[in-house]
């Protein structure tokens, strides 16, 4: 099902270019301006992104916000991310999770990654997948993606809100460890199921061979990507990790390689696959519990504004 969704294309695969973006001291700098959230009802949303890629139609985030209450700026919040290709869990599972979030007093905000929902550009010429054969598109959707949860995680603290933290799964989970590791302000973050090691997920799993293909012109250093190689910059009490003990997306040995390196935060065993572990409530309930206690943890006086 996975490789379905990804259809090779001849192009320029923009390597050097991607190299260049990937190498950059910039790339995970998270300096954001506070979005202007354009509310079309109680929950919807949109902004404009920071980053502004080569489709005008991927640079409008689009999102929906739970309040937890009326109250809701004095309570803390977490942001939802998605995993790739999974806009049906966006469009009906979060909002459940967003749900029961709120029934434990926790603001629940969601936005559509790049290249997923109404972010995907169509016509002739376009590229309307996160992975594709254009590793350039594919290094600014990563960093488009880091720097929308940034901006929408500073809107959140300037309403007040005194905690935000996040929950990803999958590719919303690598990409939640890569703020846990350049966001101190991050009050929190919950890896369901990460892909973690983007070397090993490029060279081994089937729906990669287009970036495969792309690699064979040139040779392109990711380790900056892989979460083993980089170290978390809020405390280990922060940060839960949830391991599919039969995931074949992420194996269990690439995920403990990241539980070891990151000073062995809380970490979930369950036998579940990368799928089916979204499937059990009761984990899905214990996570959100998990959350509700760790919003509330003291956060530390290092805002930067």
């Amino acid at each position: 099902m996975a490789c379905t969704s990804v259809v090779e294309k001849s192009g320029d695969h923009h390597e050097h270019e991607a190299e260049e973006l990937l190498s950059s001291p910039e790339f995970f700098d998270l300096s954001v301006s506070t979005p202007d959230l354009r509310f079309t009802d109680q929950k919807h949303f949109s902004f404009t992104s920071q980053i502004q890629t080569r489709w005008s139609v991927n640079n409008e985030v689009h999102g929906r916000l739970y309040r937890a209450g009326s109250d809701w700026r004095n309570r803390p919040a977490v942001i939802l991310l998605h995993g790739w290709n999974s806009e049906s869990s966006y469009a009906r599972q979060f909002p459940f999770f967003s749900w029961r979030l709120n029934r434990y007093g926790v603001n629940s905000a969601m936005f559509q990654l790049p290249f997923h929902g109404r972010r995907r550009p169509s016509g002739p010429g376009t590229i309307n997948n996160f992975i594709s054969h254009d590793l350039l598109n594919m290094v600014e959707a990563t960093r488009q993606a880091l720097l929308d949860a940034r901006s929408l995680a500073k809107w959140l603290l300037e309403q007040g809100c005194p905690s935000v933290g996040v929950w990803g799964i999958s590719l919303g989970a690598w990409l939640g460890g890569l703020l846990a590791c350049h966001d101190p302000e991050l009050g929190f973050a919950v890896l369901l199921t990460p892909v973690p090691n983007v070397e090993l997920a490029i060279r081994e799993l089937d729906f990669c061979v287009p970036i495969r293909t792309a690699l064979q012109q040139k040779d392109v250093d990711v380790s900056r990507l892989n979460l083993a190689s980089i170290q978390p910059v809020i405390p280990p009490e922060r940060i839960l990790i949830v391991e599919a003990q039969h995931d074949i997306f992420a194996p269990v040995e690439v995920v403990e390689e990241v539980w070891k390196a990151w000073n062995r935060p809380a970490i979930w065993r369950v036998r579940h696959g990368h799928i089916s572990i979204l499937l059990s409530l009761p984990l899905m309930e214990r996570t959100i519990r998990w959350i509700s206690r760790a919003a509330r943890l003291p956060v530390p006086c290092q805002r930067t504004g």
